[in-house]
């Protein structure tokens, strides 16, 4: 008699969650990050409130989960491959992990709700390679997308001061729910 042992990626789906939850003045909301094993994108969703409406401001994830001094102690761009800012929207330029969507367009409400599939994060992996324990940055000002022709757009998109952050946080794994 020949006894099969499943392991744990194929005896059920192995799928992680993660949130950040905005809780400032400027914006509140949430964006639900989720991954299964195997897949080489993490889906991004995005429900976010309270902010000025029919605003555009520029969101990144930074490199530290660390909130003791506001959201300015959170570091720069998480950017592990070192390349310069770009945009997922355009095509064969580098971009930062990090740079997610660069832009949020809020409503005539304040409110911006959106969901992609996003290649360069992930949620499996060791602490160098994981968005865990980073944080989301929402920032006064527009990204330029790195087309600023100054240092700092090929570094931060030129996106201005943070206006509201939140820490990655691990959530219950399993089946996505936004």
């Amino acid at each position: 008699m020949i006894k099969i042992i499943l392991s744990y990626p194929y005896d059920k789906m192995s799928c992680r969650n993660a949130v950040a939850i905005f809780k400032n003045r400027g914006v509140q909301g949430v964006i639900v990050f989720h991954q299964c094993r195997g897949y080489s994108f993490v889906r991004v969703s995005m429900s976010l409130q309270g902010m000025t409406p029919n605003a555009v401001h520029a969101i990144h994830i930074h490199e530290y989960g660390d909130e003791r001094e506001g959201c300015t102690s959170l570091g720069g761009h998480w950017n592990p491959t070192g390349e310069t800012h770009g945009s997922i929207y355009v095509p064969g330029r580098p971009r930062h992990s990090g740079d997610l969507i660069n832009n949020i367009y809020a409503d005539q409400n304040g409110n911006f709700n959106y969901a992609y599939n996003d290649p360069r994060l992930q949620l499996f992996g060791d602490v160098g390679s994981t968005i865990i324990g980073r944080s989301v940055v929402i920032h006064q000002g527009v990204d330029d997308l790195g087309e600023g022709g100054d240092a700092e757009s090929l570094k931060t998109g030129n996106a201005g001061v943070r206006m509201g952050c939140a820490i990655i946080g691990l959530a219950k794994d399993g089946p996505y729910s936004a």
